[in-house]
């Protein structure tokens, strides 16, 4: 089985870029069309269950038919509380689609504690064969943290926003700058 984690940002932090949310939803269908037509039924996909990348490739993971698995860092009711309601029906229709759901705080009580962001990315990038990035080049935040770890644990990173190009060590350090894409 080949498990890809994807990590990437917030709806907003695309908009700071030059990428509006419907370049990602494409790039990211093309991204799960490209793997499956390489791993076929041997792709797994690992999505956080995010606003954003990770819910945009699971939108793309249900239209072509490639398994995905969630990582969800609380119960849903946590982790949806400030949503729409079109933002959780997104998340109820993957998770009912999941091949799995692994979550890190399932008490649906528990106060809300960012760390848990943390640690479902190891989680997912521990499971994963590799990695695939939908990152715009910020040095903070969840998705440099995961390709950071990923990095650290000798697991290669692609950045999606770049052809799928590998992502190194050096990137991170200094920086990177997206190309500019067609709208």
């Amino acid at each position: 089985m080949i498990q890809v984690a994807i990590t990437g940002h917030r709806p907003d932090s695309f908009l700071v870029s030059h990428y509006d949310p419907e370049t990602i939803m494409r790039i990211a269908d093309d991204t799960v069309w490209k793997l499956k037509k390489e791993y076929k039924d041997e792709l797994c996909f690992n999505l956080g269950g995010a606003l954003g990348a990770d819910l945009w490739v699971g939108a793309a993971c249900i239209k072509n038919d490639v398994r995905f698995r969630l990582y969800l860092p609380f119960h849903p009711k946590v982790q949806t509380a400030h949503w729409t309601i079109e933002q959780r029906m997104e998340l109820d229709q993957q998770l009912q689609k999941a091949a799995g759901i692994d979550i890190m705080e399932p008490n649906p009580d528990i106060e809300y504690n960012v760390g848990r962001y943390f640690e479902r990315n190891q989680k997912m990038v521990d499971d994963a064969s590799f990695v695939i990035a939908f990152w715009v080049g910020k040095r903070r935040g969840g998705t440099f943290h995961a390709m950071q770890y990923a990095l650290n644990n000798s697991k290669f990173v692609f950045n999606a926003l770049d052809g799928l190009r590998p992502i190194f060590t050096e990137e991170l350090e200094n920086g990177w700058t997206p190309p500019t894409v067609g709208r």
